[in-house]
């Protein structure tokens, strides 16, 4: 083992080995790979000295113990290289660590995995030769990628080594992969023990992008990816249009929400994340005609999300409109088209991936000092436990409405007021400090379209004057949560109006 250059290579994931080893062999490394990596390479041609013909350790216990040996540790771990040390122990300096990690996070994400499957993929000895290399990074090259490969054999071939800037970037690199690894572990078992709130957050988010700005442009921002098996924010594809902002996304997800509450046809226009029309019907252009007339004049700039492809006919009736941005699960060719040549070419198209969601998993909000952490699972609402407290009761067609106002109220910022009509809504109160002012701003909206219209409130009613406010627009029915000490209050107000009223028992505040 006289060669100037050294590369240990221990990898799963065989992709570009060969070619990257064959180029480290042109320059000179002597390679020493595990039983798996080495077969590998002698397969190809390639001369390949084994860890354990190194170690003069055999692979142990199944193939647990390869690398866990003072001799690779020590090769990885010297300052300089030539300690006296490395000459004691009958080791050598290795100046090039090559080693991706058991595929844990792809196993576990299969429905069926066993507890004992997953264990089998947490990996000891590739995480410990990774950190080792990675921290002595002022003198050994870690790659952890093999996207990676071609830069790595560039650098070598131009300048006989890794510059120190390169060797820098791939140990923090290589930090990065570790701890992730660690999270995906930590994260799986934590969720074995049944509970939405585990003993410690670890988060595992890489990089997708970095944002155009913030919610301002004086303000940095990017946007991170988790392992999210249904479709997404973001994840989704950008056909058309600029580089997505903060705000983009922010929008775009409030949509995307929404839109995919429902089994039917939906559409949704979102204004800075609060929707200001919602609908849904047999066919996707007459869900976005309603939605949009639900309030054009907000709607003006908006974001829309459907929970089907856009078809030409929706595609044509959205380029009447000043909008920004769509997100679908997909378009027909000649709607892309159309929706292209809005704004000049700037409109922003996201296409999604994956099925629709059922369930968003959790919600993450910081605060200082902390992050506040919940769950978004929401109990299917089911009129037989409803509970109605006025002289009138509502009709099976404002259940209806009930029950799509509920379903849009879950993403009107509170205090809010849905009014809803015909599965539409026709006036939106949303983001109010008062819940009068939540009923006056939903009737003035809707206009005359809040006669005989259904309200969902998003919490009880503290006062009859929210109720007043309704009965005065014409309002036919309301959902609330109840639980008030002034319920009878209302609940007399809402009879003195010919109101239908019902409680839900159903909060639905969102701040």
């Amino acid at each position: 083992m006289a060669s100037a250059l050294r590369a240990l290579l221990s990898v799963s994931d065989k992709e570009g080995l060969v070619d990257f080893a064959r180029g480290l062999r042109d320059l000179g490394f002597e390679l020493i790979g595990t039983d798996g990596t080495a077969k590998t390479l002698r397969e190809a041609g390639l001369p390949v000295t084994t860890v354990a013909d190194y170690t003069g350790l055999k692979e142990g216990l199944g193939g647990r113990v390869k690398t866990l040996h003072p001799r690779i540790f020590a090769g990885s771990l010297a300052p300089s290289g030539k300690e006296p040390d490395l000459r004691d122990l009958g080791a050598v300096a290795i100046d090039l660590v090559v080693v991706n990690l058991y595929p844990f996070e792809s196993t576990v994400a299969k429905p069926d995995v066993s507890l004992s499957e997953a264990i089998e993929n947490i990996d000891i000895g590739g995480v410990s030769l990774i950190r080792a290399a990675a921290k002595n990074a002022t003198r050994v090259t870690v790659v952890v990628r093999p996207g990676r490969y071609s830069e790595v054999l560039a650098a070598l071939r131009e300048h006989g080594s890794v510059p120190a800037a390169l060797r820098e970037d791939l140990a923090l690199e290589a930090f990065q992969y570790t701890s992730r690894y660690d999270a995906a572990i930590f994260n799986y078992l934590a969720s074995r023990k049944g509970t939405a709130m585990p003993p410690a957050l670890r988060l595992a988010y890489d990089k997708i992008s970095d944002l155009r700005y913030g919610e301002n442009p004086y303000q940095k921002a990017a946007l991170y990816g988790e392992p999210f098996p249904f479709a997404a924010t973001a994840t989704a594809e950008r056909l058309n249009g600029k580089e997505l902002s903060y705000n983009n996304l922010i929008d775009l997800d409030a949509a995307l929400r929404v839109a995919t509450e429902f089994e039917r046809p939906a559409v949704v226009v979102i204004k800075h994340t609060n929707p200001s029309g919602v609908a849904v019907a047999g066919r996707l252009a007459d869900a976005y005609r309603a939605a949009h007339d639900a309030d054009p004049i907000s709607a003006y700039g908006g974001v829309v999300g459907a929970n089907r492809p856009i078809d030409g006919e929706t595609a044509k009736a959205m380029t009447r409109h000043v909008l920004d941005a769509v997100i679908a699960p997909g378009y027909e060719p000649k709607a892309l088209e159309a929706l292209r040549a809005k704004k000049k070419g700037t409109f922003l198209i996201l296409q999604t991936r994956g099925p629709l969601p059922k369930h968003h998993g959790t919600d993450m909000t910081r605060v200082l000092g902390g992050v506040l952490l919940q769950t978004t699972d929401f109990p299917e609402p089911r009129p037989e436990s409803f509970k109605v407290v006025t002289k009138a009761s509502p009709t099976p067609d404002q259940v209806r409405d009930i029950l799509f106002g509920i379903a849009v109220s879950r993403y009107v910022k509170s205090n809010s007021i849905v009014l809803v009509q015909g599965e539409r809504t026709v006036g939106i109160g949303a983001g109010q400090m008062s819940r009068v002012d939540a009923c006056m701003l939903a009737c003035l909206k809707a206009k005359g379209a809040a006669r005989g219209s259904i309200a969902v409130s998003d919490a009880y009613f503290p006062f009859r004057d929210g109720l007043d406010e309704l009965g005065r627009a014409g309002v036919a029915a309301v959902a609330q949560p109840g639980g008030s000490i002034r319920d009878e209050e209302v609940i007399a107000a809402a009879d003195e109006h010919g109101i239908a009223m019902v409680f839900t028992n159903l909060r639905l505040f969102k701040h």
